[in-house]
């Protein structure tokens, strides 16, 4: 009984949102599928406790004890830490190179590397910072990050291997189905997917990406995308995001 009303206690937090921050007794009744005498019962609780507040509306909202204790959490998370169990799955699983990549103004760069067991291989460097005009990495963090002037990212046009322009429709697509495929911009006859990592205010600031041949990671495109994909959920999860994950259909 302690354990499930430890868990009704939790599932309470869960219904509030950036978009919800304010809820009545009716509404989180409705979002846990509870009685309203039960829901009654448990916010009265955390209200006593101080992580709920009630309002003069009526309404309830998550107090600075909760806040304070969700900082402690943020300040100790590492997104490295958590993406590189992850990574290491990967790595196993496909024999590739996988990457963690940070988004730097108009740059990225290589927070975490770990390198295909195959003697033919794309080659990353911790500390690595390309333009974001470079790769499919380039492309996510720009579909993601509409603040970033693309035609100011691409003005410069003296660095080799760089892509394009995505059209605006581009960008819509890599962000409505989750990730991109590209190749042949890092290296001749290399390529790479990629998927964004969410942090807890739901901004994309990190990537996930595989790169290889060409030929190896297009034979296996959608199981390395759903692969990444789901990784890169359970990351963003981990760190507090509440963005859905996209499943690529394609």
């Amino acid at each position: 009984m302690a354990i499930r009303a430890v868990m009704r206690a939790l599932a309470v937090f869960d219904c509030f949102s950036q978009k919800q921050p304010k809820l009545s007794l009716h509404e989180i009744s409705e979002k846990l599928e509870l009685a309203k005498s039960t829901t009654f019962r448990l916010v009265g609780t955390l209200v006593e406790t101080g992580y709920l507040l009630q309002l003069e509306d009526q309404r309830y909202c998550i107090s600075m004890k909760l806040l304070r204790l969700g900082g402690l959490v943020q300040s100790t998370l590492n997104v490295r830490d958590i993406a590189v169990p992850e990574m290491r799955e990967i790595n196993s699983s496909t024999g590739e190179t996988v990457v963690l990549t940070v988004l730097a103004g108009e740059q990225r760069t290589a927070l975490e590397v770990l390198e295909s067991v195959s003697p033919l291989k794309l080659v990353f460097q911790v500390g690595d910072t390309v333009s974001l005009r470079i790769g499919a990495v380039g492309r996510v963090f720009l579909a993601h990050h509409p603040e970033i002037n693309v035609d100011n990212v691409f003005k410069d046009k003296s660095e080799k291997n760089s892509i394009n322009p995505p059209t605006t429709a581009e960008l819509n697509k890599i962000r409505a189905q989750g990730f991109d495929y590209l190749a042949g911009t890092r290296a001749p006859g290399a390529a790479s997917v990629a998927v964004p990592i969410f942090d807890i205010n739901d901004m994309n600031t990190h990537c996930l990406s595989i790169a290889g041949p060409e030929s190896r990671i297009l034979e296996n495109k959608q199981p390395f995308i759903e692969l990444i994909r789901a990784a890169a959920a359970r990351i963003s999860t981990q760190l507090g995001s509440a963005a859905l994950p996209v499943i690529p259909t394609e």
